[in-house]
């Protein structure tokens, strides 16, 4: 199915164009946004497809989907910002900003074992679905929650809990929730493009999700059998509410929720790859990224994924397949979407797509336009 490409994109990096047409042709896809840069400039900016499953709405240059967990690293880097700032400290205990988390063998938890994913808390057990969808329940069973490994000994992807641990963190040391601070202090000096809660302008444009058939991830969510599965009892996708209802969009739930396009997720991925600044916009110190991009664990954990972790972002391996570059990191999110930088290269892409790939990992259309890049570097 031939579709029309909207966008930029270098010459020198036309096989990306190529390749989000190809991602087209046998009709699956509904509307993907690519974007790379590379050497600290933009040099593919493109979309293509819809915005519904009907295909009645196009998407558009300011259409954004649910990227899912894409948006981890950014409410990690709010931690890491406030530290950089000295309004908080990376190895003082989490009770000390919010005593009320020194309960259930939590008591030695640090900030730090928080933005690396060591805290030892993937997820909470015996909240009702829809939980989720109120930020007091949530850190309340977060504040109750025994650990399932002592905080700071084992690595484990903080599946479920990751937002509300950081944001809870964020709202009682900046004052602000961490929807405000991404959006404030990340991503409007970036041109912004990423959220966490949707207002009614960003709702207006938002991109509806499209399930496949199979669909492996939403299996992965209901399949009670695993940790992993009961984690995921508090987002009620067993009860019939699903990823476009506006209340989903509206609340700030940013392990899972972060709505953005491509533009903005490799702008902020080329600001790490240039040292923290791209476009005369600093976001962290320079020099920080190589510490901050650094192995903390690597292992197949306990909900079951096989991650190499540094302080909140994926770092490349078989499962986060982001290219040849043991030192790239970035993030996935569900169905494909993700981010990433390769700093030997310079290069950050992002791929956003709106229909879930029909396989765990990155999917074979954000494998078709990354290969396609990374042969134009």
């Amino acid at each position: 199915m031939a579709v029309e490409i909207f966008g930029t994109c270098d010459p020198a990096f036309s096989a990306v164009r190529v390749a989000l047409q190809e991602n087209f042709a046998d009709g699956g896809e509904v509307g993907e946004a690519v974007a790379v840069w590379a050497d600290g400039r933009s040099v593919v900016d493109l979309w293509a497809g819809h915005c519904d499953e009907a295909r009645s709405k196009p998407w558009l240059e300011d259409s954004i989907a649910c990227m899912f967990s894409v948006g981890k690293p950014f409410a990690i880097f709010a931690l890491l910002m406030l530290a950089e700032r000295g309004e908080i400290e990376l190895d003082k205990l989490v009770a000390d900003y919010w005593p009320q988390y020194a309960r259930a063998g939590k008591e030695t938890t640090t900030i730090r074992h928080i933005v690396t994913h060591m805290a030892g808390l993937p997820g909470v057990l015996g909240v009702a679905p829809g939980g989720a969808y109120d930020w007091d329940t949530m850190v309340q069973a977060i504040e109750n929650a025994a650990p399932i490994s002592v905080p700071g000994e084992e690595g484990c992807y903080h599946t479920f809990t990751l937002g509300h641990l950081t944001g809870e963190l964020v709202r009682r040391v900046s004052g602000k929730s961490i929807g405000r601070f991404v959006r404030e202090e990340i991503f409007e000096p970036l041109g912004g493009g990423f959220y966490f809660g949707l207002g009614d302008a960003e709702l207006a444009r938002c991109a509806d999700i499209v399930h496949p058939s199979p669909d492996p991830w939403t299996e992965m969510f209901l399949d009670l059998d695993t940790l992993n599965g009961k984690y995921w009892v508090p987002l009620p996708i067993r009860d019939g509410e699903d990823f476009n209802s506006d209340k989903f969009r509206r609340l700030e739930m940013p392990a899972y929720n972060g709505h953005g396009n491509a533009r903005a997720v490799a702008r902020f991925y080329a600001a790490l790859v240039n040292d923290g600044e791209i476009d005369g916009v600093r976001l962290i110190e320079k020099g920080a990224i190589d510490w901050i991009r650094r192995e903390q664990w690597a292992c197949l954990d306990a909900v079951g994924l096989d991650v190499r972790m540094s302080y909140g972002f994926m770092l490349n391996n078989e499962f986060a397949k982001f290219n040849d570059n043991p030192d790239s990191f970035g993030h996935l999110g569900v169905g494909g979407a993700l981010g990433f930088a390769d700093p030997a290269s310079k290069l950050a892409f992002s791929f956003c797509p709106n229909r879930i790939a029909p396989e765990i990992g990155l999917g074979p259309y954000a494998r078709r336009l990354i290969d396609a890049a990374a042969a134009c570097v």
